[in-house]
């Protein structure tokens, strides 16, 4: 485990102690994105366990913010596998470079303090009625399948495109393939294959793309 999210561990007791059993508490290692998750309090609230993948906003976070000086992102929604809303913020560990190497998420569930709302709107001002919240609220998929967190961000990312993978140009697919490789999905096992199907394309031709890609990002870089 990376020394930088390790130092976490006794964070993530401490809040599981103050906040109690209806908020999961979970860190990731960035070191591996298929089995980024080394930590876990409460993980019924989503049935996510150790070794299970990073999710794709958390993927998201690491291109918008991997350079940025953001500490944390607070009070978003996210769901889980069942359509369960929870509430949810990240924290963001960074090495004395200032990369981001792990993220530690909080994702509360209040569904069975309902009863109790007008008690808690008085603590929690960003409270929302699920009834109320529409998929485009929903931020992030709390979802342990790696293959699912993979086709979930590509269909995003090629949604953007008005057309039909099929019918992409050159220049378009490359777009995509870049866009995909800055969130970093091809650190996810099996995700060359699903990307390379979705885009009508071969494992081999999909590699020389990011190869392409990869050589022209260190370019601009150097």
């Amino acid at each position: 485990m990376n020394s930088n999210v390790e130092k976490f561990l006794p964070i993530a007791d401490f809040l599981g102690e103050v906040l109690g059993e209806n908020t999961e508490i979970i860190i990731h290692d960035l070191t591996s994105y298929d089995q980024s998750i080394v930590y876990i309090i409460n993980g019924h609230i989503s049935n996510r366990k150790i070794g299970d993948p990073v999710t794709g906003l958390v993927l998201e976070f690491l291109t918008m913010e991997s350079k940025g000086n953001k500490q944390f992102i607070c009070n978003y929604n996210s769901k889980t596998l069942n359509n369960k809303l929870l509430y949810s913020s990240t924290y963001f560990i960074r090495n004395d470079k200032n990369d981001i190497v792990g993220v530690m998420c909080l994702n509360s569930d209040y569904h069975e303090m309902k009863k109790s709302l007008s008690f808690l709107t008085s603590l929690l001002p960003n409270y929302i009625d699920e009834k109320l919240v529409s998929l485009n609220n929903i931020k992030e998929n709390l979802n342990s399948n790696s293959k699912e967190i993979t086709l979930n961000k590509i269909d995003t990312i090629i949604n953007q495109f008005d057309v039909i993978p099929n019918r992409m140009t050159i220049k378009e697919k490359t777009e995509v393939i870049s866009a995909l490789n800055d969130c970093g999905i091809f650190n996810i096992r099996g995700s060359v294959q699903e990307v390379a199907a979705k885009l009508y394309m071969s494992e081999p031709s999909l590699y020389r793309y990011i190869k392409k890609i990869k050589q022209l990002n260190q370019n601009h870089t150097s």
